[in-house]
């Protein structure tokens, strides 16, 4: 994976497009999870491809590739957002796309009513299984602010099951 990231950092198209195929899956939930509907996600996706091609060589360590691309797509997402719903809340944004659609609804009703922050960490962590460290990284909060937003998140999902 290192090796793809570095050739790709040396404009090799090939390396950046298998890099991409590897990760298609996540940015995909990712989009999907931050906004209204699959033409706005492609739009995310399409501009974070664009955006992590023309910006590559600034990437550090080769390791933390999809934590710097997934960053960069989190950033896509609010930029349309800003675009197409200034003034609507962002606590009215859909949850995460699961491929298997009864778990895609029981994630829905689990996480809805959280708040955005929480609910981004929530849908990183359950939804995609990426660890504490790794959701700090991605969302450039620390990893404390992580474990508060996860143990606030199951506790209000618990109190809501009651």
């Amino acid at each position: 994976m290192i090796n793809l990231v570095k050739r790709a950092q040396q404009k090799d198209e090939k390396a950046y497009g298998e890099l991409i195929h590897i990760h298609q899956d996540s940015f995909y939930r990712i989009a999907r999870s931050r906004l209204y509907n699959d033409e706005d996600a492609a739009d995310a996706i399409q501009e974070m491809l664009l955006a992590g091609w023309e910006k590559l060589q600034t990437l550090r360590e080769a390791k933390y590739f999809k934590t710097w691309m997934i960053r960069i797509l989190i950033n896509k997402c609010n930029e349309i957002l800003r675009k197409k719903h200034p003034t609507e809340s962002l606590e009215q944004i859909p949850e995460p796309y699961i491929e298997n659609v009864e778990e895609n609804i029981m994630f829905i009703s689990m996480i809805q009513k959280l708040s955005e922050g929480t609910r981004m960490v929530m849908a990183l962590y359950y939804g995609d299984g990426y660890t504490v460290r790794e959701i700090s990284h991605i969302l450039e909060i620390s990893e404390d602010t992580v474990k508060q937003r996860l143990s606030r998140g199951r506790k209000e999902v618990l109190k809501s099951y009651e």
